[in-house]
């Protein structure tokens, strides 16, 4: 088993959630991380899922007043 970390966060950068757990492999991962973030009521804000300092799951927080096309 590998040990990974499930990090929440707001718009802001505020951490929301931060937690270790245990998986088997990478997509067993992804999934419990995920159910732990809708389990805290985190679900589609601003997350990541990592093992040993790899990236397996990352989603962008979703910044207001940002239009679509924009560089800004």
């Amino acid at each position: 088993m590998e040990t990974y970390t499930v990090t929440g966060f707001e718009n802001d950068g505020t951490l929301v959630l931060n937690e270790m757990f245990e998986a088997n492999d990478d997509q067993s991962a992804k999934q419990k991380g995920l159910d732990m973030l809708r389990a805290a009521g985190h679900e589609h804000k601003g997350a990541r899922i990592v093992r040993r300092g790899q990236l397996i799951y990352f989603e962008r927080c979703k910044l207001p007043g940002k239009l679509k096309g924009t560089a800004s």
